[in-house]
């Protein structure tokens, strides 16, 4: 195999069993295979990185556990390496203000996303898990600082409404949720800044990832590997398909691929 210095991970559907009930951890839903895969990179000198569209704060809780503290979080607007945060990729407060009225004009709620934290509106229905109760915001509230996307609901039937030439995008991130943010925060954007941190090339990044918002990331590394649970577009893509996540496949990839050893 080549050098390979990094390699990012997605969760859900990638490190996250997302077919175990929801109820349990992130934790408790990564297999233990995939635990070990992950330490033995890192004794390897291959430094992982998770890589997804959910909250740092929500990611660290689990990732300090696994030995990670490199992160991309946010879909790429939020990036720390090491433990540092080397990149954001801050929305204005007069875009996050025409957005809020556009959701609210369709009923259609909202997590705010800064780097350290998350907030709401109380008049949500949902409030989320994470929402600290300082981080409620009644209507007439200033906007927090360094907003970089919003969490909205997701499925099949729910239109955002964005112009084709908006510099907004949606994108789905988990089963039942999915992110509105600047298009210019990308994973991609993401892998570039560790890799530029590390001082080494994108074609000595691994990525593996098993949905649609991976596609940057499987347009940027030298190589990219779908889960068997993967998207069949996403499975396009990639240099090597490995078994699903629930049957090993974190674990089946690193071993293959010669980046551990049994």
């Amino acid at each position: 195999m080549k050098d390979y210095r990094v390699a990012f991970f997605d969760i859900d559907g990638t490190l996250v069993d997302n077919q175990l009930p929801h109820h349990l951890s992130f934790l408790e839903r990564i297999p233990e295979s995939a635990k070990q895969a992950l330490k033995q990179l890192k004794e390897n000198n291959i430094e992982p990185v998770i890589a997804s569209g959910r909250h740092h704060q929500v990611i660290d809780d689990f990732a300090s556990t696994l030995g990670v503290d490199s992160i991309i979080s946010s879909n790429g607007n939020c990036v720390h390496y090491q433990g540092k945060m080397i990149h954001q990729n801050i929305m204005s407060p007069t875009l996050v203000s025409e957005l809020l009225e556009h959701l609210h004009e369709r009923q259609i709620e909202c997590l705010i996303e800064t780097p350290y934290n998350l907030f709401c509106y109380d008049t949500n229905k949902y409030m989320g898990q994470q929402i600290a109760k300082e981080n409620i915001l009644k209507t007439d509230d200033p906007l927090p600082e360094n907003i970089v996307q919003l969490l909205v609901p997701w499925n099949e039937s729910i239109d955002y409404q964005l112009e084709q030439d908006s510099i907004l995008i949606a994108e789905k991130v988990a089963p039942v949720a999915a992110s509105i943010h600047l298009k210019n925060g990308t994973k991609a954007d993401g892998i570039q800044k560790i890799c530029k941190t590390m001082n080494i090339s994108v074609n000595q990044a691994l990525a593996f990832g098993d949905e649609e918002n991976d596609f940057t990331m499987f347009d940027t590394v030298g190589f990219p590997v779908a889960m068997g649970n993967a998207t069949p577009a996403l499975k396009e893509k990639a240099a090597h398909i490995t078994a699903s996540v629930s049957d090993d496949g974190i674990w089946k990839a690193c071993v293959d691929l010669g980046l551990i050893t049994k």
